[in-house]
């Protein structure tokens, strides 16, 4: 074996080396990365729950399906205060396991008295929604963009034999 062999064969090897954790998927591993607010497998199973639950998949694709929840997840992350960022966490933290079912939660929380619950549920209701809105698909297959000033619709029809000359 020569030396330039031994040379080629490092090289192969160490840029496998430096390929493989890339290539390693852990199952029980978050989808997204948070530099403010961790959270578990379990939490984000839960919250695409609630999130297709509150944007249900009909003929259009759901909440879940769009990623609204992880769009939730990184606006909790980068815009809120750690004050709503501690209040978020705790109100997820109590509802999770039950049933994600946004009507039932929401009472359970109203009738317990429970704010950080309730400002989990207003708050995350509202990101859900505003991201599934905000949406690649929601823009351009729902709500195509027209360009200014759009199309004219006059309100008399034109008619050459009623225009006087």
């Amino acid at each position: 074996m020569d030396r330039r062999q031994v040379i080629r064969h490092f090289l192969v090897v160490g840029a496998g080396l430096a390929f493989l954790p890339s290539c390693v998927y852990k199952e029980g591993k978050v989808s997204i990365q948070l530099q403010n607010i961790q959270i578990n497998p379990d939490q984000e199973s839960f919250l695409k729950k609630l999130a297709d639950a509150i944007i249900p998949p009909t003929d259009t694709p759901g909440a879940a399906e769009l990623g609204s929840h992880l769009f939730a997840l990184k606006m909790v992350d980068d815009c809120f205060e750690k004050q709503e960022q501690s209040t978020f966490m705790a109100g997820l933290k109590k509802l999770q396991g039950k049933d994600p079912n946004p009507a039932a939660l929401m009472s359970t929380a109203e009738q317990e008295k429970d704010e950080e619950a309730i400002a989990f549920m207003k708050a995350y209701r509202r990101l859900v929604m505003q991201g599934y809105t905000q949406s690649e698909y929601v823009m351009t297959n729902l709500l195509p963009y027209q360009l200014v000033p759009g199309k004219f619709y006059g309100c008399v029809p034109v008619d050459s034999t009623t225009s006087k000359s």
